[in-house]
């Protein structure tokens, strides 16, 4: 591959609750884990593509797709409170990653292409942002419409009522889960993926579907099979 100054990190844990064992999820005889390994290693700026898994089955995947897995990541950093952060730091360390710029690719976005890999990082460099950060339009509910419940009572989420039309409303964005870039430096200074200065690429609301809960895998394949929505399929050699 072509020297981009980049290594793209899988982040691939084996204890998933919302979704057990959703990493090994396959379609077309593909797992999650291999396509998210498949898209860094496809990208010709991109310098090395490294797997973070505690899960000896994953790591032979990420071998066997041509990613680097040198260890397995110790439990500490493997439960439901260990953060993507702590997982990056402790990558960086281990694998001594050097690239100027690192980008964390979840397996839980499945319907991004590599094309906007290509895209986030023409935009990301045009930018000359510290970090970049994928998101896609938020329709409902708007944030101003959000309540709360104190002692029974309703109150407004945000602490101002609104009941206009959403129309009226600044366009809300959330984010999908499909990118995170940020430069090493910067990382390694404030240890945090949204450092002040990030900025924004917006993705289309038909390849932003992540998967969190069992609700989402069941949508996706729904989606799927009718043809509304399609997974993009790589070799496993570029």
């Amino acid at each position: 591959m072509a020297s981009g100054g980049i290594t793209v990190v899988v982040p691939a844990r084996a204890g998933s609750k919302g979704i057990p064992g959703k990493n090994l999820w396959a379609h077309a005889g593909v797992s999650l884990l291999a396509r998210a390994i498949r898209m860094g290693r496809h990208c010709n700026r991109v310098d090395r593509v490294i797997v973070s898994t505690d899960d000896a089955e994953m790591r032979v995947i990420a071998l066997s797709e041509g990613a680097e897995c040198p260890v397995l990541r110790p439990a500490g950093l493997a439960t439901d409170s260990a953060t993507s952060a702590a997982v990056l730091s402790h990558v960086i360390s281990e694998s001594n990653v050097t690239s100027p710029r690192l980008v964390l690719l979840q397996v839980t976005s499945p319907l991004r292409a590599l094309q906007d890999l290509e895209d986030f990082l023409t935009a990301w460099s045009a930018s000359e942002a510290p970090a970049c950060v994928s998101v896609t339009a938020h329709d409902e509910p708007r944030p101003e419409k959000l309540q709360r419940i104190v002692d029974g009572v309703l109150q407004p989420y945000s602490g101002t009522a609104y009941e206009g039309p959403r129309q009226a409303l600044p366009q809300p964005y959330r984010f999908n889960g499909a990118f995170y870039g940020i430069h090493r430096d910067v990382f390694l200074a404030e240890q945090r993926f949204l450092p002040s200065g990030t900025s924004a690429f917006v993705m289309p609301a038909a390849r932003s579907h992540n998967l969190d809960s069992p609700v989402d895998l069941q949508v996706l394949e729904a989606m799927l099979k009718c043809g509304l929505w399609r997974m993009e399929n790589l070799d496993s050699r570029p």
